[in-house]
């Protein structure tokens, strides 16, 4: 049996950027990207509050925040709100260094909190998205399950939600009230 070489496992080309985590389907990776334009990267707390992703954990959001922009650590970016695309391609095209999963992965040692804030400043400068970009961000809300599993017709009527989410929501309330109707009939 051959061995492979140093850093040569968990080299997939499937997962190269946006590929799906486990778990996340194509609709979630894009409201990831919408939340964390929003909020920025490392605020997981306010990711979780938005109720944007209601089934996510921080550390699922973690994994997927570090295929999105091709880079294992996201030290350099916490806080910012950037253009994803721009990173994960000035990653993607990086040559001579390692990866995991696709992944860029530090192999140095780890920058002091002055190197870290002078990374920092730089990323912002060279990736940030526009406030007026940020304040157009609609990101859609689900209601916990805890506390109610569907809107009622007139709550998804109302101006609080996207034309996707009513749509969404109306497709969940169609599908209940069939379930409870079928129930009903007996079938």
């Amino acid at each position: 049996m051959q061995r492979k070489k140093h850093g040569e496992h968990n080299q997939s080309k499937s997962l190269w950027n946006y590929t799906l985590s486990p778990g996340w389907t194509v609709e979630e990776v894009k409201i990831l990207k919408l939340a964390l334009q929003k909020f920025g990267i490392g605020k997981w707390k306010s990711i979780i509050n938005s109720e944007c992703l209601p089934d996510k954990s921080i550390g699922q959001i973690y994994i997927q925040t570090q295929r999105m922009i091709g880079q294992q650590s996201l030290g350099d970016f916490m806080g910012l709100q950037i253009d994803m695309e721009k990173v994960w391609y000035e990653n993607y095209i990086k040559t001579n260094v390692m990866r995991k999963n696709g992944c860029v992965i530090n192999t140095g040692d780890n920058p002091n909190k002055e190197e870290r804030k002078k990374r920092i400043e730089e990323n912002r400068a060279k990736f940030s998205i526009s406030q007026e970009e940020i304040a157009k961000i609609k990101l859609p809300r689900y209601k916990n399950d805890c506390i109610a599993k569907y809107f009622t017709l007139g709550e998804i009527e109302n101006d609080k939600f996207t034309t996707l989410e009513k749509l969404n929501h109306c497709e969940n309330l169609d599908y209940e009230i069939s379930k409870k109707l079928r129930k009903i009939r007996g079938e």
